[in-house]
């Protein structure tokens, strides 16, 4: 014969169960009814994206409201702006001037990646808008050799830059950026894509060379984390200049807009495989102190 307060014990239990399962299907249903970013968001190192493109054939496809969007959704803070022509930059900087750190495309009209170097034009264009004083760059601009850094042309935008104490955004291989430090020694430059192609032996050398050289990394995480998992050179180079790299999606075309959460989670990728103080200072602390924080006017 069982105990006389087995029955009771039992119906106890049975209580509590009951109450702990209606408990734990209310936060359940809470749960799935937040989107996975809100779930998540707590765990992800915000982002700053030091190249992003918003030019004239994204308007019609994704409005302001669509690119804050994304950009909330990817766990992006900040962004470094640019776009051909500049009026995409200014349209998402007046939605979000906190948000949007402009820097000033040369391209427009009949400028383009492969003659913009040469135009005598440019100057006066960029110290038009410079007027504004809320550029914190100019670029992104292409060089294909070191000759192209050379030019009177970009002569003049590297002073330009130097007395306007901002960055120059370069794409081009180790060669012009060795020119342009070569033309004036003072110039800020962030390099983008780390120059695309160089392998990471490349870049340790210019960062140990030039000690105002940024890089960003855009379309390198292939590169940087093989198959997924962090290459041997590249966690070496990240952790010996921690302080110099910075995160990149690079948006020049609609399709890396489609896809913008996916550029941004193949960087998450390698970041996790890093220690955190590396890995935050990558993701957005070193662009927080390059680029500094935007103004709330202007």
């Amino acid at each position: 014969m069982g105990n006389p307060n087995d029955s009771q014990m039992h119906s106890i239990d049975n209580r509590e169960f009951a109450i702990f399962w209606r408990c734990m299907v209310s936060v359940l249903a809470i749960v799935v009814a937040l989107p996975t970013s809100a779930i998540a968001a707590d765990d992800r190192l915000p982002i700053f994206d030091t190249h992003v493109h918003y030019s004239s054939q994204a308007w019609t496809v994704y409005d302001a409201d669509a690119v804050f969007k994304k950009l909330d959704a990817a766990g992006v803070d900040r962004a470094l702006v640019s776009s051909t022509p500049d009026d995409g930059t200014l349209i998402l900087r007046r939605r979000d001037v906190r948000r949007v750190v402009p820097v000033l495309r040369p391209y427009h009209g009949d400028l383009h990646a492969g003659n913009w170097y040469r135009s005598p034009e440019i100057v006066a264009y960029l110290e038009g808008r410079l007027k504004n004083g809320f550029y914190r760059g100019i670029g992104e601009f292409h060089l294909f050799d070191d000759d192209d850094a050379r030019t009177p042309t970009m002569r003049r935008v590297a002073a330009l830059a130097v007395a306007h104490n901002i960055a120059l955004h370069v794409h081009s291989g180790a060669g012009p950026i060795a020119a342009l430090f070569d033309v004036e020694p003072n110039l800020k430059i962030l390099w983008a894509h780390a120059g695309m192609v160089e392998p990471a032996d490349v870049v340790a050398n210019m960062l140990d060379r030039y000690a105002r050289l940024t890089a960003e990394v855009a379309f390198r995480a292939g590169d940087i984390a093989p198959g997924g998992k962090l290459g041997p050179s590249w966690r070496r180079l990240f952790i010996r200049h921690t302080d110099r790299f910075m995160i990149g999606t690079d948006t020049y075309i609609n399709d890396r807009w489609d896809v913008y959460g996916s550029l941004i989670n193949e960087h998450r990728n390698w970041l996790d495989q890093l220690p955190r103080e590396t890995a935050e200072a990558i993701a957005f602390g070193n662009a927080d102190r390059v680029f500094g924080a935007e103004a709330t006017s202007q």
